[in-house]
């Protein structure tokens, strides 16, 4: 017998669930609510500076953003420019995306928190490895195929 879900279609092969941690699920609704706030921010001042734009006299872009500029038009560019730049921050902005913060804080358990210390200094010693490669004055020798030809010198 099938099950109610699948027959009406609610089950989809590949929309498994997976288990995520609530830490994780947390930090991916902070991602999402900054991403909605940068691309709120964009909108704004886009916005801002389509209205802005210097227009020619009759010019149908002045009132309408999906008209055309004449080609005359001072900042016809820069108005192309801030029309893609808003028409993206629609198009890719979250639709809704509440603040996360609010939310209760679990701290990190004693093996995640010493997991990313010790990546931290992993990094940090690599880091300084790298450094003290560019710091020093020594070069590498360099390995030439033929050796050099005692006859030439003077």
């Amino acid at each position: 017998m099938n099950k109610p879900n699948k027959v009406i279609g609610l089950e989809v092969p590949g929309d498994e669930k997976v288990p995520v941690p609530v830490r994780d699920w947390d930090a991916m609704k902070r991602a999402i609510w900054r991403s909605k706030e940068g691309w709120d921010r964009t909108l704004r001042e886009t916005t801002e500076l389509l209205a802005r734009c210097a227009h020619m006299e009759g010019c149908a872009g002045k009132t309408d953003e999906t008209a055309p500029c004449l080609i005359d038009c001072p900042d016809r560019e820069m108005r192309l420019s801030v029309l893609v730049i808003l028409n993206t921050a629609r198009q890719l902005g979250p639709l809704d995306a509440r603040k996360a913060a609010d939310s209760p804080y679990f701290a990190p358990s004693r093996e995640y928190f010493s997991d990313v210390i010790a990546q931290l200094a992993a990094a940090q010693a690599e880091l300084e490895a790298l450094r003290s490669r560019l710091g020093s004055t020594e070069t590498e020798p360099v390995h030439t195929l033929d050796p050099p030809n005692k006859e030439m010198t003077p």
